[in-house]
């Protein structure tokens, strides 16, 4: 591989089912199975947070630190819409973290979409990524 890893961030819009973008137990089972089928080790979480306010801002947010980075979901049901980034040094397909969000919500339009490479200048020895980050907080 010759960057540190893949970004993939997506905004899913028109959600049919937003029943589980409100349940707390409901995401917390997803993100799991979310990882778990693109390939990924869970450190800690899920993590599953409720922002209240006006229906526009409300919903819930659920993330997952990974061995490999993370996963992080942002639900708003009075949208009906949820955006998504999992960022991972393992590469994964993007088709399966598609199919994962039809299992959880049926149907939906995908209308953001990003992959983007991360760390195409990130060194491959760890001798030298050390000195890069003794040298990037000495100097700061």
């Amino acid at each position: 591989m010759d960057h540190y890893g893949d970004e993939l961030t997506l905004r899913l819009s028109a959600v049919s089912d937003i029943r589980p973008l409100d349940d707390d137990e409901t995401l917390t089972t997803f993100m799991r199975e979310l990882v778990t089928r693109i390939g990924m080790t869970v450190i800690a979480g899920p993590l599953v947070a409720t922002e209240g306010g006006t229906p526009e801002k409300a919903g819930k947010s659920a993330v997952v630190i990974l061995a490999e980075s993370h996963a992080a979901v942002h639900t708003y049901p009075h949208l009906r819409e949820v955006l998504v980034n999992v960022f991972s040094c393992k590469p994964f397909r993007e088709s399966d973290v598609l199919a994962e969000f039809h299992r959880l919500v049926g149907d939906f339009e995908i209308t953001e979409r990003s992959l983007s490479r991360r760390g195409e200048e990130w060194p491959r020895d760890l001798t030298a990524a050390r000195q890069l980050w003794s040298g990037q907080r000495a100097a700061a």
